[in-house]
């Protein structure tokens, strides 16, 4: 069973590139307040923060309409998203049962690897 319905793709698509291009904004607007930290440009650029949020939310509008404006790129988010409703997510027993059994071998190997480096300790406290 598909979470995902085929005739969704274009409201997908696009929340996805409005998420990456906040995302590529955001990025960009701690990237300059990071710059101004270290180089005191608060003190030297009169609405240094402003500026640098105005910069961010620009590079985000513009990531947002190459992304929609290029052939390519929509291309290959349809393909993307034709794939992504074929995928048959399992249900949630399935999870759980995967959960508790990966959960039972870690404890096992964990107790393995103390075991063991409790040995070579006691070895090695005998040796020395």
């Amino acid at each position: 069973m598909s979470i995902i319905k085929a005739e969704d793709n274009k409201k997908w698509i696009n929340f996805f590139v409005a998420l990456i291009s906040m995302l590529c904004g955001y990025l960009v607007i701690k990237f300059l307040g990071q710059m101004g930290e270290w180089f005191d440009l608060e003190a030297r650029i009169s609405y240094f923060i402003g500026v640098s949020q105005g910069i961010g939310i620009l590079l985000g509008l513009s990531v947002f309409l190459i992304v929609k404006k290029n052939e390519t790129a929509r291309d290959h988010l349809d393909e993307v998203y034709s794939e992504l409703v074929k995928v048959i997510w399992p249900d949630s027993e399935s999870v759980v049962k995967s959960t508790i059994g990966i959960l039972i071998g870690l404890s096992i190997l964990s107790l393995i690897f103390i075991a063991v480096d409790n040995g070579f300790r006691w070895v090695l406290n005998t040796i020395y």
